[in-house]
């Protein structure tokens, strides 16, 4: 009976600390979502954090060595796109450093700079 008793008050101890952790991600995905609101579907990836030679195949190598075609196409997506201009200016990024911007499958950017 004592172990009982022992189990209930722990739980009921404990019950208020696993509250607030299921809160945590529901807060992660609001804040996540709210942030994606300002420019969804468009994503940054910076070719020179990602290269490494064993590890490449994350980026594509038309966009770790862009061809000028490449490049030009990119430039043109950046002139026609309001969105990837505002959060190339927010993150300070120059245009000239995009080494050019692939359409995902679900209908997103996502830039790829140098």
């Amino acid at each position: 009976m004592k172990k009982l008793v022992t189990l209930v008050l722990a739980a009921a101890l404990l019950a208020p600390l696993g509250a607030g952790l299921t809160s945590a991600p529901a807060f992660a995905q609001q804040a996540l979502s709210s942030r994606q609101a300002a420019h969804p579907g468009i994503t940054v990836v910076i070719v020179g954090d990602f290269y490494d030679p064993d590890n490449s195949w994350h980026i594509p190598r038309k966009y770790r060595d862009p061809s000028p075609q490449t490049f030009a196409e990119g430039q043109e997506e950046i002139r026609n796109t309001p969105g990837i201009r505002a959060i190339l200016q927010r993150r300070g990024i120059p245009a000239r450093n995009v080494n050019g911007v692939q359409t995902a499958l679900n209908g997103g950017k996502i830039v790829y700079v140098r």
